[in-house]
């Protein structure tokens, strides 16, 4: 949530932002009057039943959604926390000079310096259901045929564009790649805008045979290339990639932008001990969570809330409040990470295990990550991934979280406040690499 306020001296905004809700609110006060904004709802202002500003302290209240918050002045800022229903979080809010909007200067706006066409597949998969596929090939404006990747997008469903808080990382990339001469296809996941097929029993296998059928769909297009076709994906997608080109051999390179080398379960726990690392917790804290997660994923099926809450408690015990509040080792946390943890996809990604596939890859592989990643973390998963594939490009860029942007800690609450979609250098590093296979 965000939160711009200003003093009453003179009209300010101030920004924050909610980590557990991913809204963004702006507070504005300008002499006698207080406004509160929710601006990635509605532009218009909620009214504010009751504040008060006394020396250094900020109150507020909006009886309309149930909002409260207390805030102090902190460096050109304030600090406190809002609350809202039986939600509290700390809040941190710093100086701006307008209402937030979201920029993404990166996105291509018509008419495009590319030309695209819509590309279908239709298939049955392993489990017997009927698949229908819809993307979009990029290639340069023109008549001839490009090398071309088949884009795969990251966990959870996604359209083409891999879209994530108004940001739209494979339709900026698949720009870029047109402008250097590079074909590529980004396709709706199954249940997604132009894509249907079942999503409740679907999991990393049954997502890497979609990504062949597109593949497949693509291959013979007069846009390209097939001795230079070859797969890609961020993420989940960075991992599904090899999978396909494993099986099948008209694939003829490899491009993983955060893929995994690491087995689902060691990804989830140094994805947690990133997540409060990023967040000023200390190391010794950051392994606790993580030693506590570890024994929660490797509970069997049909383990209770009870059971849940005993490795919880366990690993909390002789915290202080302030610390297992740090890295959010609570009692009531049991039936959410049970839920979670309940899924089809969850249990078939905790034992997820790129060794299967990678060390069968035949054809040429890029490894890119980011060094601020905390979600597929850069040093550990490309230090396997090179083990299972030697002949593995692993590259490391500077300053890049799993989003490939220009960061500060890494944190996904950042992904949203960061105008930037996509690095420039990472997509360079792409086309250059893609562009040089011989």
């Amino acid at each position: 949530m965000m939160l711009c306020v200003g003093l009453a001296a003179h009209a300010q905004w101030y920004t924050g932002m909610s980590q557990k809700t991913g809204l963004v609110l702006c507070i504005h006060l300008s002499g006698e009057e207080a406004r509160l904004y929710s601006p990635l709802q509605t532009q218009e202002p909620i009214p504010v039943s009751t504040w008060s500003l006394r020396g250094d302290t900020l109150r507020m209240e909006c009886k309309s959604i149930g909002f409260k918050t207390v805030l102090a002045r902190h460096d050109d800022g304030w600090q406190g926390y809002w609350k809202q229903g039986i939600m509290k979080e700390d809040i941190v809010f710093s100086p701006a000079d307008t209402l937030f909007s979201l920029r993404r200067p990166q996105t291509p706006v018509a008419p495009y310096r590319f030309a695209e066409e819509t590309v279908t597949a239709d298939y049955t998969d392993s489990q017997g259901n009927a698949v229908h596929l819809e993307g979009t090939l990029t290639y340069p404006k023109g008549e001839g045929r490009y090398p071309c990747v088949v884009m795969v997008s990251g966990s959870g469903q996604q359209n083409r564009d891999e879209e994530i808080m108004q940001h739209k990382p494979f339709l900026v990339l698949a720009d870029y790649l047109a402008s250097r001469g590079i074909a590529m296809l980004r396709y709706d996941d199954r249940g997604v805008g132009g894509s249907t097929g079942v999503i409740d029993s679907a999991d990393t296998r049954l997502f890497s045979e979609d990504a062949e059928a597109m593949l497949r769909a693509v291959k013979g297009n007069r846009h390209v290339d097939n001795r230079r076709l070859g797969m890609g994906g961020h993420s989940e997608g960075g991992a599904i990639a090899p999978m396909v080109a494993a099986r099948n051999s008209d694939v003829r390179f490899v491009v993983m932008l955060a893929g995994q080398g690491c087995t689902g379960t060691e990804v989830m726990v140094q994805q947690n001990e990133a997540l409060f690392r990023s967040r000023g917790v200390s190391e010794r804290l950051c392994k606790v969570r993580g030693a506590c997660m570890r024994e929660l994923f490797a509970l069997p099926q049909g383990s209770t809330v009870k059971d849940y809450q005993a490795v919880i408690l366990r690993h909390a015990e002789g915290l202080g409040k302030a610390e297992a509040d740090s890295i959010e080792l609570k009692k009531g946390m049991a039936y959410a990470i049970r839920q979670q943890l309940g899924s089809r996809w969850m249990q078939s990604f905790l034992g997820f295990d790129p060794a299967e596939f990678l060390p069968r890859v035949k054809c040429a592989v890029l490894a890119l990550n980011g060094t601020k990643d905390c979600q597929v973390l850069a040093e550990p998963n490309m230090r396997r991934i090179k083990e299972l594939c030697p002949k593995a490009d692993c590259r490391a860029v500077e300053g890049l979280n799993h989003l490939f942007q220009h960061c500060s800690t890494g944190d996904a609450a950042e992904y949203m406040l960061i105008e930037e979609t996509f690095a420039p250098e990472a997509m360079q590093a792409v086309a250059d690499w893609i562009l040089g296979l011989r």
